[in-house]
C-alpha cells in the first residue's frame, strides 16, 4: 500500500500537467503576420529604366521639371491610362536617367505601353518626345530605353 499512494500521486500530477499543456496549446491561436504584407507587395514591383536626352537652344530653367510616364496607349478613343510616373527636379545636364516603378498586375496582355516625356516650367511646355517609344506589352522592349526630346517653339 505504501507504493500505491506515491504512484497514484505521480500519475495524477502527470495527467494534470498533460491536460494543462494541451489546454494551453489549444487556446493559443497563431497570429497572422501583419508587417509582412507591405514588403511582399513591394517586392512584386518591377522597374523600367532609361535616359532622356535633349539639346535645347536655351539653358534649362532651375524650376523646370522633367515628367516621365509609363502609359497604356492601346486605345485610340480614350485618354492613355497612366501606369507609373516619375517627376525629376532639378533637371540636370543631358542625359537624365529615370526609373519607373510599376506593378506588373497593372499590365494586361495584348496592350501597348509607351513612355512619354515632357520638360516643362510651370504650365509652359519646353520640350517633348515627338516619337512613340513603345515598351513592355506586345510591341515594346523591357529597357533600358533612350528618349530624345525636341524643343517646343
Amino acid at each position: 500500500m505504501s507504493f500505491r499512494l506515491p504512484l497514484l500521486a505521480v500519475a495524477t500530477v502527470f495527467a494534470l500537467s498533460a491536460c494543462s499543456m494541451f489546454h494551453h496549446h489549444k487556446e493559443e491561436a497563431p497570429q497572422p503576420p501583419v508587417a509582412a504584407a507591405a514588403p511582399v507587395h513591394q517586392a512584386l514591383m518591377k522597374t523600367l529604366v532609361g535616359d532622356v536626352r535633349y539639346d535645347l537652344p536655351q539653358a534649362v530653367p532651375a524650376d523646370a521639371v522633367l515628367i516621365v510616364t509609363l502609359a497604356d496607349v492601346s486605345r485610340q478613343d480614350v485618354a492613355a491610362r497612366t501606369i507609373a510616373e516619375e517627376r525629376i527636379q532639378p533637371v540636370g545636364a543631358s542625359p537624365v536617367d529615370f526609373m519607373l516603378s510599376y506593378d506588373p498586375a497593372e499590365l494586361r496582355d495584348g496592350v501597348d505601353f509607351a513612355i512619354g516625356v515632357r520638360l516643362q516650367q510651370g504650365d509652359k511646355l519646353l520640350a517633348i518626345n515627338d516619337t512613340r517609344t513603345s515598351v513592355l506589352g506586345r510591341s515594346g522592349e523591357n529597357g533600358p530605353v533612350s528618349i530624345t526630346l525636341k524643343a517646343v517653339p
